[in-house]
Parts: structure tokens; sequence; C-alpha cells
């Protein structure tokens, strides 16, 4: 179930109903379809170039943008999830462009690169290439982040300015708890920090089974990040969506950053019924791929157009 709550309603009820409740996702408004084009672009980011792909439909006007960032150690492709919500907002009529971070997808940087600070200064470049390549509308850009994307993207938004945002399972809390989880548990997570202070960087591999070199600055920015203080701030309209049975980012970490979000315009809670972290882009039910897909381009259809 998808639910608009206003800033004269009670939030933290607002939360805990439609987190117990499963989501029913409708279509994006019909408009178009429009023709679009994708194409692979490099993007001047920090000294290197940052692989990307900018997708921007055939409107005949200026273009809302969508911002996209991926999750820890995924792509911009992300199995062909990024791509459907990509191709899918640009039928709406709505550009994107989503980038590999270092150390993912086609990055020619090692992991040992891959840290918020890097991160968010691919983010702001991506912004600024498509806004200098497209006919982009920038008084509608909007932001997407997938989990450590989500992290991203509550960050970025207190270095620009975003229409709206929406965040799919985001690591969204200060500090490094939301990551525990995914990091074996905070004991396994603070060995893990230990020996990256004593020698740099750390081997760390997934529960997915990828081996990823983590620097010693992935974890000093994520200790340092300030989540909570970002999204009280954020004046937009905002969308989170999680999984039913997403167990690596918990719905408690969602419904506090849902809490904390005191200056949005407006807050959308989707629940993504049958999902677990992967939301249907790395196998599955193919109609979780589609509900989730569905309610984030639908969101940025209603926010940005």
């Amino acid at each position: 179930m998808k639910n608009f709550v206003s800033r004269t309603g009670t939030l933290l009820v607002a939360v805990a109903v439609v987190a117990a409740l499963a989501a029913c996702v409708s279509a994006p408004a019909a408009a178009g379809p429009f023709q679009f084009e994708a194409k692979a672009v490099s993007v001047a980011s920090r000294g290197v170039s940052v692989p990307a792909v900018l997708t921007v439909p055939a409107t005949g006007k200026k273009a809302p943008l969508v911002v996209m960032a991926h999750g820890h150690g995924g792509s911009k492709e992300e199995a062909g999830g990024f791509t459907a919500i990509a191709e899918e907002l640009a039928r709406l009529g709505i550009a994107s462009i989503r980038m590999d971070f270092p150390g993912c997808g086609e990055s020619s940087e090692p992991f040992t690169a891959n840290n918020l600070a890097n991160m968010l200064d691919d983010i702001d470049a991506a912004r600024a290439f498509a806004v200098a390549n497209a006919s982009i509308d920038e008084k509608r850009v909007g932001m997407f982040g997938y989990s450590m994307g989500g992290r991203l993207a509550i960050l970025s938004s207190g270095r620009a300015s975003y229409a709206s945002m929406s965040l799919l399972a985001p690591a969204a809390t200060d500090g490094a708890a939301s990551m525990y989880i995914f990091m074996g548990g905070k004991d396994a997570y603070k060995s893990l920090a230990a020996k990256a202070a004593t020698d740099g960087h750390v081997v760390f591999t997934t529960m997915f089974g990828q081996v990823q070199d983590l620097g010693l600055q992935w974890f000093s920015d994520n200790e340092s990040a300030k989540c909570i203080e970002a999204i009280h701030a954020y004046a937009g309209p905002v969308q989170y969506v999680r999984g039913a049975v997403d167990t690596i980012i918990p719905e408690s970490v969602v419904n506090e950053s849902a809490a904390a979000a005191a200056s949005s315009s407006g807050i959308e809670l989707v629940t993504i019924k049958g999902a677990d972290h992967g939301y249907g882009f790395y196998g599955g039910d193919p109609q979780i791929k589609i509900d989730t897909v569905g309610a984030v381009t639908a969101f940025f259809a209603k926010t940005l157009r």
C-alpha cells in the first residue's frame, strides 16, 4: 500500500501502518510513451573518467532529470533493475543519468577508492554532465538511490537541490549501524574497521560472494555520515520503498529516517510484497521487479512532471 503523508498528519503512526501492509503499486499516469536514447558516456570527476549512461526522452522540450545511485558493490545496471527504471522514466518523459562508482561495474578504479566522498563527487559530476549535454529542466531534478545509493542520495541532498527523492531500502541512519547486518553484525564490522585502521584497507567477502578491498576511508566516511541531519533538512517530497522480507535494511532503519524527515513536503511509504534486498533485480518472482520499478517511476512521474 502506498501512503502520502502530509505534515498535518502524524508521521509515526503513518509509518507504522504502512510498514505493516503490502504495496499495491499502480501504474504511472498516462503520458507518452516517448521514444528515447540511452547513451554510454564518460563523466569527468576527481580527475578520472566515470562510466555512466545518459538516457534522454524525445519530448521536444526540456525534460526532468533523475540522478540514480546504485548500491554497495552494485552497478549502474543493477542486473537490469536500474536499466528498467531508466527506460520507464524515459517513456514517461523523464531523463536519467546513472554511473558506476569506484570499483563497480565498468569502473577502472580499485575498490579502495570506493568511499562516500568520491561517490558524492561522482553524483555531482554526473548531474552537471547531464545538464550540460541534454535538454534538462534544472528546476525538475530528482534523486534516486538504492541501499548504499539511498545513503548517498540523502547526503547528496545537502549538497545540491533536488525537487524530489526516492529511496529504495536506504542505509539511512547516522554512522555505520545500518550496515552492520550486511557486514555480518556489529562485532564483525568493528573487526573489519580495526584491521583497516591498522593496514589502511581490509579484504571483505560479502554474503553474496563478492570480494571487496575496502579502504580505511570507506569506514571513516560511513562512521561520520549524518544522514538523519540531512534528511531532517530536506524540504521536497520523499519516497521510501522497502521490501516486505528485506532483512538487510530492516524496517526500523526506514522508519527512523522517515520519522526524521520533518521538513519534507510529503512522505510516501511503499512496501513491496515478497521483496528481499534484491527487489527482483537479481532473480526471483518477476512481479517483484515490476512492482519496484512501477513504484519508483510513478513517484517521479507525480513529483517531477
